[in-house]
């Protein structure tokens, strides 16, 4: 029995990436805390003019972290219609072209013999109705794999966007975690704060545009939409969008 392509090639790393992504938010979101409860230890002896300093760079990066964590919240609310697709997909592969691509030598290859002694005008219009059915078998081919591919392309967008997802919360955990393991000390909270703002934005900063090109992608991929309704909607070779019955009772 083969193996299940579409969950082993893109099921797989897609679900790996959400629970990287949920495993590195519930790291973000406690160190940051545990970050914050270090500065409330030591606010005492921070003074007033540190403790707005450190709370403009804690705004900073808690903001980076929230709007991280709300195209985590966009995500997981897609995670299982994204792999609906990936099945999808391969079905249409599998269910579909696969096994009426198999038709297209089956339409000119006529299982009773006799066929062959036909003459005159019946066999001329047996043969010529024999074309269409080849002809409607090999555009059924060339539609299921357009569709196939659109969906794939889809699908694949998204896959690259959890990937990629997953690498920047991965990142934030450990830079927020880094930071509060580094505030152990009241000299060390203002470098260990600062150093955390500025890593966590340029994180962020880079990690959103990668996200904004993969995104474009799949919006790129839903417009052409237009080029699937045009598939489906050509039935020059199956009349009326039915199949062309080569014998009729």
């Amino acid at each position: 029995m083969q193996p299940a392509i579409p969950d082993i090639e893109f099921g797989e790393p897609f679900n790996k990436a959400f629970e990287q992504i949920n495993s590195g938010a519930e790291k973000a979101v406690e160190a940051f805390n545990d970050l914050i409860d270090q500065v409330n230890k030591w606010s005492w002896a921070l003074g007033i003019p540190v403790l707005l300093y450190l709370k403009k760079k804690l705004d900073s990066a808690r903001d980076g972290l929230l709007e991280v964590l709300d195209r985590v919240k966009h995500a997981l609310d897609h995670q299982t219609p994204v792999l609906s697709l990936i099945s999808t997909s391969f079905q249409w592969v599998t269910d579909v072209k696969t096994p009426v691509s198999g038709l297209s030598f089956a339409t000119t290859e006529p299982s009773n013999q006799n066929f062959a002694k036909w003459s005159g005008d019946a066999a001329s219009a047996h043969s010529a109705k024999m074309a269409k059915q080849k002809a409607a078998v090999d555009e059924t081919v060339v539609k299921s794999e357009f569709i196939s591919q659109w969906l794939f392309n889809i699908a694949k967008a998204n896959v690259d966007y959890a990937v990629e997802l997953a690498k920047i919360v991965t990142g934030l955990a450990g830079k927020f975690t880094q930071a509060a393991v580094e505030a152990g000390s009241v000299i060390d909270i203002p470098w260990a704060v600062s150093t955390l703002a500025k890593s966590v934005g340029d994180l962020v900063t880079a990690g959103l545009n990668t996200l904004l090109s993969i995104g474009q992608r799949f919006v790129d991929a839903l417009g052409n939409v237009r080029d699937i309704a045009t598939q489906v909607g050509d039935h020059s070779k199956l009349p009326g969008g039915a199949w062309p019955h080569a014998v009729r009772g």
